[in-house]
């Protein structure tokens, strides 16, 4: 398989895209509804904080799963990154 198909085939299976996309969805219906619009002072800032913080979360996540292999795939419990 060559780059361009797995490019959004990765995509779509992102959970940080996925995130990132049902967080506009609400923020768009938010401020669409017509009883919510007045509450979209709150509603926006909310809804962009747990979305930054659930993609900040699995950036971790995903980082620490990465260093996990890394040592599995060097045979040895030794951390080479020194960062």
């Amino acid at each position: 398989m060559d780059k361009s198909q797995a490019a959004p085939r990765r995509l779509l299976g992102s959970r940080r895209f996925w995130s990132s996309v049902i967080s506009v969805i609400t923020l768009i219906i938010a401020a669409a509804w017509p009883e919510l619009e007045e509450h979209l002072d709150v509603l926006a800032p909310t809804i962009t904080t747990i979305c930054v913080t659930l993609v900040g979360g699995y950036v971790i996540e995903d980082r620490e799963l990465a260093k996990q292999a890394g040592v599995n795939e060097n045979g040895g419990g030794h951390d080479t990154n020194t960062d």
